[in-house]
Parts: C-alpha cells; structure tokens; sequence
C-alpha cells in the first residue's frame, strides 16, 4: 500500500476512533490528530518489513499467517512421462504479496511468467506458468517453450514438494523437491554447491531419488522440459 491510500485509512480510523470516544462523552482536543503524520510513517515502515520478511517469522505461523514459507532453494528430480528423470533445481522468491519461481538444468533455465499461492482444502497449491530457455547450443533439438507447473505444499514450513508440469511441445511429468538451503541460487552451478553444503538436508531426505542426485554438475545431454 501506497503512502497516499495509507493515509486515507489512518485518517479515516483516527475519525471513527474520536467519534466513539466524543459519543462517551470524552472532549477531545484538535491536537488529538496531531500524530496522524508519525503514525502514517510508522505504519509504511511496518508495512515494508511485513512484506519483506516480517511475515516469515515462525512465531506467526501457522496462526495468524497461514501462508507457507518456501523462500530459498530446492534439489529435485524431473520425471518425464518419457525419458529419464533429470536433476533439476528449484529458486522460489518469495514476499507476503508475492511468489516468483525460477529453475536449473544443466542445459537450461526458466522463469515464471505469473505464479501464486492458493489455499485448497487446508493444503496451498504453488502454481506458476514459466518460459523456458535451453542454452544456445542446444536450441536446435530443444526448443525455447512455455509450461505450467503445480506443486503441493503441505504445513507452513515444508521440507518437500510434489506435483506435476507440462508443456507446449506436447511434453508433461512429475516433479519432487526437498529444500536444500534458504538462500537463493543464481543458477544451476550455485545451486548445486548449495546442494552439497547441505549434508544435514540430504540425510534427512526420504526419497532414494533425490538421495541419488549427482553431488556435481551432470554432463551436458539432455535439457529440461
């Protein structure tokens, strides 16, 4: 919320405030609105450090902020409905108001386009439409394309990830992550030296598959859907 709408609201509160006071018979002063400047900027600075981090604080979680915490990196593995499974990794930037993904291959990188959060049946749905870049090099058998993804999260601190992509070149398939580390990689290489300074991560993990992942960059053969 803007400075100007902020405002509005303090204003409009302060005057529903001295209404139900002056109806109790309290005689109040002009100077009673005289701090409406320092509340309007204490509120704006609340309001920053809410979006920005405030909201991930775990003493608000899962009351009264319901909203799940997926900021920061994830090592997955992308099963394709034809092919074999492809280690891939997951960047979910994330404010109160707003999600963003991005994901590594050792061939390629997508971005979403739109992504959102919705609360269904008590569990979030993180969806994302994405556009997808294979490198140079590879572009002649992988074209650049656009997809969706859907990804269950359960609980307001999740460990792990599961759902399902599919895109415009006809390809679709499953998708598991489990979180490696809250910063947030740049790209594929930083991801996975994330990846292995997460030895305590990677022992807690449950699935074989991810436990199997290549602690190193894989080669060069196959890009991602």
């Amino acid at each position: 919320m803007s400075r100007a709408p902020l405002t509005i609201l303090v204003i409009f509160g302060a005057a529903v405030w001295a209404l139900v006071l002056s109806g109790h018979g309290w005689a109040l002063p002009l100077s009673f609105f005289t701090p409406l400047s320092v509340v309007v900027a204490a509120l704006s600075i609340l309001m920053v450090l809410w979006e920005a981090w405030l909201w991930r604080l775990g003493l608000l979680h899962p009351w009264p902020v319901s909203q799940p915490v997926l900021r920061g990196t994830w090592r997955g593995v992308l099963t394709r409905a034809q092919g074999e499974p492809l280690p891939i990794f997951l960047v979910v930037e994330q404010s109160f108001s707003r999600v963003a993904t991005r994901t590594f291959t050792a061939e390629s990188r997508s971005a979403s386009i739109v992504a959102w959060l919705d609360d269904v049946d008590g569990d979030f749905l993180l969806t994302a439409t994405y556009r997808n870049e294979p490198d140079l090099l590879v572009q002649h058998r992988s074209r650049v394309h656009r997809g969706t993804v859907y990804l269950w999260v359960h609980g307001p601190r999740p460990a792990e990830l599961r759902g399902c992509y599919w895109t415009d070149r006809n390809t679709k398939g499953e998708l598991h992550f489990e979180r490696i580390s809250q910063q947030l990689a740049s790209d594929f290489t930083s991801a996975a030296a994330l990846a292995r300074a997460a030895p305590a991560v990677q022992a807690q993990a449950s699935p074989s598959s991810l436990r199997s992942l290549p602690r190193e960059t894989p080669s060069r053969r196959v890009a991602s859907d």
